[in-house]
């Protein structure tokens, strides 16, 4: 059979979207099985033990779930995964089949569906994880001709793109959720602004802000202060903001008990911009945080050890120290001597790449901007 390598916009068209609609790659491979003759295929990302995603093209939905279960090493796997991306492997060259026939990954998978040879290339991956596909065919059908061999090498590259593209949009999506879900941890309210005061984002605590009896007004999808006599002043602050001037502060009192709210409107620039873009907000224009004394807490000591590497009783010492408590006070708060104090401290001032009390304090006060989900956490 001849097979032209000129492949067809329509079928470039459905890899290309398979990238973005993962669904799309049982169509993709149920095309080229088509038109290599072959009975079907399987798109699949896995480790040595695990398969973590794949995708069927007319191959049977139970032997897939029986490889998955206890034929994930099998002798076309480990073959597999020696070879480098790109590689176009037939099955005859990992083992004939007479040799097949006496595995038991062709009686529970193979044999079931008429399957005898393949044609395989690695997508992408290293030892640990690879992810392939193969087109499968049966006894009757034979190896893949040249025609056909030609046709899946033209693919692969496409293939390869789709794939690594999909990967990305994966990951960007993860990130897009993670930096909503981070928002959310916040302690302080955030709250996004376009140039024209509408409001882009509101994270968790800035909606506590905005409901009835509430510091802020956020009515209309605007941002104001429910007092009157602070609303100019955060206006003009805004105002100031979407011109780009330098960040500014104020406070505003909350209803009911006076409390103080401090609430700091900065202009959003430079790599701010690109990343509120990547969140889909590409017209947030002022970032206004919004912070409540009132609902300060101590600082879980796991944070600030997971975040700067450090052991548990540089942990305490960190938190001390970054009081301004003075090292003889913050020996007898921990109960240490003065000189372990000292030494604790310089791995600490290492770790989080600081020199002195001060700059230790900004440190970690921007850890404190976090709430802990765990009361006992401390």
């Amino acid at each position: 059979m001849g097979f032209s390598i000129d492949l067809s916009d329509r079928l470039l068209d459905l890899v290309y979207d398979a990238a973005t609609e993962p669904e799309l790659w049982s169509s993709v491979l149920t095309e080229i099985s088509d038109l290599t003759g072959s009975q079907g295929g399987v798109l699949f990302g896995q480790s040595t033990r695990k398969v973590f995603f794949d995708y069927n093209g007319r191959l049977d939905a139970d032997c897939i779930r029986l490889y998955q279960a206890q034929h994930v090493s099998n002798v076309w796997s480990e073959y597999m995964f020696r070879q480098p991306v790109g590689r176009l492997v037939g099955s005859d060259e990992i083992a004939p089949l007479s040799t097949l026939h006496q595995t038991a990954f062709f009686d529970d998978i193979l044999r079931p569906q008429e399957i005898a040879h393949s044609i395989m290339a690695k997508l992408f991956g290293d030892d640990d994880f690879h992810g392939a596909f193969n087109i499968c065919r049966s006894e009757r059908q034979g190896p893949m001709d040249e025609g056909g061999r030609r046709l899946i090498s033209a693919i692969v590259p496409h293939l390869r793109r789709s794939v690594a593209l999909g990967f990305r949009l994966d990951g960007y999506r993860a990130i897009q959720r993670a930096e909503y879900a981070v928002l959310d941890q916040l302690a302080s309210g955030v709250i996004l602004l376009d140039q024209r005061n509408r409001i882009l984002y509101l994270n968790a605590v800035a909606r506590l802000f905005g409901l009835e009896g509430g510091a802020l007004s956020l009515r209309s999808g605007t941002l104001r202060a429910r007092s009157q006599a602070h609303a100019k002043p955060l206006d003009d602050l805004i105002l100031g903001a979407q011109r780009g001037m330098p960040a500014s502060a104020m406070s505003i009192p909350r209803i009911g008990d006076g409390q103080l709210l401090t609430v700091l409107v900065s202009s959003v620039r430079g790599r701010d911009i690109e990343r509120f873009s990547d969140m889909s907000m590409p017209d947030a224009a002022v970032l206004v945080f919004v912070v409540d004394p009132v609902n300060s807490s101590g600082m879980p000591i796991s944070w600030v050890m997971d975040a700067f590497g450090l052991t548990a009783a540089e942990a305490r010492v960190a938190l001390a120290a970054s009081t301004g408590a003075s090292i003889p006070v913050v020996a007898g708060s921990l109960r240490l001597s003065q000189n372990t104090i000292k030494t604790h401290l310089r791995r600490v001032y290492a770790k989080t790449g600081t020199g002195r009390q001060a700059e230790l304090a900004r440190v970690i006060a921007s850890l404190g901007l976090l709430k802990s989900d765990d009361p006992d956490s401390k």
